[in-house]
């Protein structure tokens, strides 16, 4: 007999059998009881496994983060020394390799303390940041005249992006939510 004729098979005795298996209490009636017990286990089995790779995809964004950085530092050091116009350069303020170098720094150490697991994170975020001009609006230009410079600012939102949800998640009450 073929495979699907076996299936055929034993699913038509099954359906001729499961009426005189009911009547004659072949199935043990389970307590509510113990299926609410196994139920809240298994729950609970799961929020632990979800808590304890929490921790473990906040460390991945930062990998991920730190990887775009360090990925983006030999092209802007090149764009720095392409654009040698005055003018262009005091414009922008691009010393964006700089920041890149502060942000890799900055990135290692949040690693560093989270996989430490130091409760003091919070106070790392402040001082990572506060090296950066945050009100420098003239860069857009650039970033869309650019291609090179476009997708070094749509990696940019990445990592901003990733260092945001990492810090919803690791700093309490730094969420605007």
């Amino acid at each position: 007999m073929a495979a699907g004729s076996w299936t055929c098979l034993i699913l038509a005795i099954a359906l001729l059998c499961l009426p005189w298996l009911q009547e004659g209490s072949a199935f043990p009636t389970i307590p509510l009881s113990w299926l609410f017990n196994n139920a809240v286990l298994r729950a609970h089995h799961l929020h632990k496994l979800a808590f304890d790779t929490y921790p473990k995809f906040n460390l991945e964004l930062l990998r991920i983060s730190l990887l775009l950085i360090q990925s983006w530092l030999e092209p802007v050091q090149f764009l720095r020394s392409v654009f040698t116009n005055n003018l262009v350069y005091g414009a922008s303020n691009f010393n964006v390799y700089l920041y890149l170098k502060n942000l890799e720094e900055g990135i290692q150490t949040l690693m560093w303390r989270l996989e430490d697991g130091s409760p003091r994170t919070g106070q790392i975020f402040k001082q990572t940041y506060s090296k950066f001009d945050t009100n420098s609006h003239n860069d857009d230009t650039l970033l869309k005249n650019y291609r090179l410079l476009y997708c070094f600012r749509r990696d940019m939102n990445k990592v901003e992006t990733f260092l945001r949800t990492v810090q919803c998640r690791a700093v309490e009450g730094s969420c605007g939510f």
